[in-house]
């Protein structure tokens, strides 16, 4: 479930944030929903925050277990406007998402199920700051814990 936090944020007339300006943020937030993906050889974690209605804090996590390997990302996403789109999960049922964009170091995409909110996956291009053992691109749907 998320929950409202107040984003304590110094923008520039271009909404732009220094690096040094949006970790500060992102310390500001608790901490409110976490997913999790593991499996045999990775370990995938988000922790997110509700910052307003069009922005979310994250943190990303992968992990590789069997190279104890490891790439982490955070920042700010914003929430992709337009039509509602959907989601299937490995049984095929589709659900609808939010969907959140992050364009920083790298674009990643966060879909969020938008009834329960309790699955996201993340999909990534141009992320060539990380360990290629490391995707952030979601091996399969992370879900709360």
């Amino acid at each position: 479930m998320f929950f409202f936090v107040s984003c304590t944020s110094q923008t520039s007339q271009n909404n732009t944030f220094s690096k040094k300006e949006e970790k500060t943020n992102i310390k500001k937030n608790s901490i409110n929903t976490i997913y999790v993906f593991e499996n045999d050889s990775i370990k995938q974690t988000i922790e997110l925050s509700l910052c307003n209605e069009k922005e979310i804090v994250f943190k990303l996590i992968s992990q590789n277990k069997y190279r104890n390997q490891e790439s982490k990302i955070e920042g700010i996403a914003k929430i992709k406007g337009g039509d509602i789109e959907l989601d299937e999960d490995s049984e095929g049922n589709a659900y609808p998402v939010y969907e959140y964009i992050y364009e920083k170091d790298c674009w990643l995409a966060f879909r969020i199920d938008k009834e329960t909110k309790t699955k996201i996956r993340i999909n990534e291009a141009n992320c060539i700051l990380h360990n290629l053992y490391c995707p952030f691109a979601s091996v399969d749907l992370l879900v709360t814990q």
